[in-house]
C-alpha cells in the first residue's frame, strides 16, 4: 500500500505543477485581455477590442487546461486510491464513482421532501459482519420560482439536502416502521404512525420520533441506542435522520459535505490519509455501534 501511495503522490506532484503553470499563464493573459478590451471600448478602437478578445480566448484555454489537470487527478483518486482503501477494509465491495443510491429508494422511506432534481455519486456496496450496506453521496434540489419587479418568473433549483445516504440491510424483516428525524420532521410521511418521546430530554429536543407503535419504537430505541444516535449526531454538522423499515436501516446525513474527495494541493501521506479514511471507516462503525449484526437483527 505504501508503494501505491507513493506512486499516486508522485503523480499528484506532477499534475499540481502543470496545474499551477496553466493557472499562472491564464491569469497573466487575462489581465492584459481585460485592460486592452477596456481601453478599446473607451477609445473606440476596434483593433484593441479584437486583440483583447483574442488574448482572452488564450486565457480561457489555459484555465481549461488547468481544469483538465484537476479532473485527471480526481480520476486517479477515484479509480485507484479509493478502490485500494475499500479493498483493504472490506472483503467484497463494489465502488462506482459515477453511480448512486436511486432516488426512488430514498423517497420510499417517507422521511424527506421529494426532490425536483437529484444527483448522486460515489456509490459503494458491500457487506461487513454479515450486514449488507450501500452508501453514496446525494444532492436533492427543489424547484424555486421568483418573480421580479417586471412580473417575469425566474426558475432555479436549490439544494435542500446534500450529504450522504446509507442503507444497511440485515437478516430480520420488520413488519413495522420507525422514523427518527432531527428537527420537526415536517416532511415525514406519518400515515399509520404515532409520534412519541423517549426518556431522554436531550434526545427529544433534537429528534422527532414516529413509529407504527410505541412498543416497536421502544424495542429499537433503547437507552443504549439513544446514546449512540446522539454521538453520531454530534459527529456531523447539519441534520441527520434514521428509518427502520422492512429489513433495512436508512441513515441520511445532511451536512453539505462532499465525501471521498481529496484536494490537489493536499499531499498524500499517512497523516492526510487518516482524515480521508474517516469517511470510509464510518460505514462499518455504524454496524458496530448499532450492533446491526446482533441477535435483534437476525
Amino acid at each position: 500500500m505504501n508503494e501505491k501511495l507513493q506512486s499516486i503522490e508522485n503523480r499528484r506532484l506532477e499534475i499540481e505543477k502543470r496545474h499551477k503553470k496553466n493557472i499562472l499563464i491564464g491569469v497573466l493573459t487575462l489581465i492584459p485581455a481585460i485592460l486592452l478590451g477596456a481601453l478599446g471600448v473607451t477609445s473606440e478602437l476596434t483593433v484593441l477590442i479584437i486583440l483583447g478578445i483574442v488574448i482572452f480566448i488564450v486565457s480561457i484555454f489555459f484555465f481549461g487546461r488547468a481544469s483538465a489537470e484537476a479532473s485527471k487527478f480526481r480520476k486517479i483518486i477515484k479509480r485507484e486510491l479509493i478502490h485500494a482503501l475499500l479493498a483493504e477494509e472490506f472483503e467484497e465491495v463494489i465502488y462506482d464513482p459515477k453511480s448512486s443510491i436511486p432516488v426512488s429508494r430514498i423517497n420510499a422511506t417517507g422521511t424527506i421532501k421529494r426532490p425536483d432534481r437529484f444527483y448522486g455519486e460515489d456509490y459503494i456496496k458491500g457487506s461487513y459482519k454479515g450486514v449488507g450496506f450501500e452508501v453514496s453521496d446525494v444532492d436533492l434540489k427543489q424547484r424555486v420560482e421568483r418573480r421580479d419587479q417586471n412580473g417575469n418568473v425566474h426558475v432555479s433549483y436549490e439544494t435542500y439536502f446534500k450529504g450522504r445516504w446509507y442503507i444497511y440491510r440485515f437478516q430480520k424483516h420488520f413488519d413495522q416502521v420507525l422514523k427518527v428525524v432531527e428537527g420537526r420532521g415536517n416532511y415525514v410521511n406519518r400515515k399509520n404512525l404515532v409520534k412519541f418521546d423517549t426518556e431522554s430530554i436531550e434526545f427529544n429536543k433534537k429528534f422527532d420520533i414516529f413509529a407504527t407503535s410505541q412498543e416497536f419504537g421502544f424495542y429499537l430505541i433503547t437507552s443504549s441506542m439513544i446514546e449512540k444516535l446522539l454521538e453520531l449526531e454530534k459527529l456531523h454538522r447539519g441534520s441527520i435522520l434514521y428509518c427502520f423499515m422492512n429489513n433495512e436501516l436508512h441513515i441520511g446525513v445532511n451536512d453539505r459535505k462532499n465525501y471521498l474527495e481529496f484536494k490537489l494541493k493536499t499531499p498524500i501521506n499517512e497523516e492526510t490519509l487518516d482524515i480521508f479514511m474517516s469517511d470510509i471507516e464510518l460505514i462499518p462503525a455504524i454496524i458496530n455501534e448499532f450492533r446491526l449484526d446482533s441477535v435483534k437483527f437476525k
